[in-house]
């Protein structure tokens, strides 16, 4: 359907504010004590990874998506 989709997760090879998210986009983020399902991260086309300081593994799933679609929208007012 033209909607690439991304995983917010710990396998992710490249930082979210390395991505294009001009076009139509997806987020998909899971929650804080189990993170996402291997089914939800299989949906999937790509993961992305949100770096973090120290031994913190996650973080609160709304943070991680204002952090997510503030990129989206930063770069689509270019």
């Amino acid at each position: 359907r033209g909607i690439h989709t991304y995983a917010a997760h710990l396998k992710g090879e490249k930082n979210y504010d390395g991505f294009d998210y001009t076009q139509p986009t997806a987020f998909i983020i899971g929650n804080e004590g189990k993170g996402l399902t291997d089914e939800a991260a299989n949906a999937a086309e790509t993961y992305v990874l949100i770096p973090m300081k120290g031994e913190v593994e996650s973080m609160n799933a709304a943070t991680s998506s204002a952090i997510l679609t503030f990129e989206a929208s930063r770069q689509r007012r270019g």
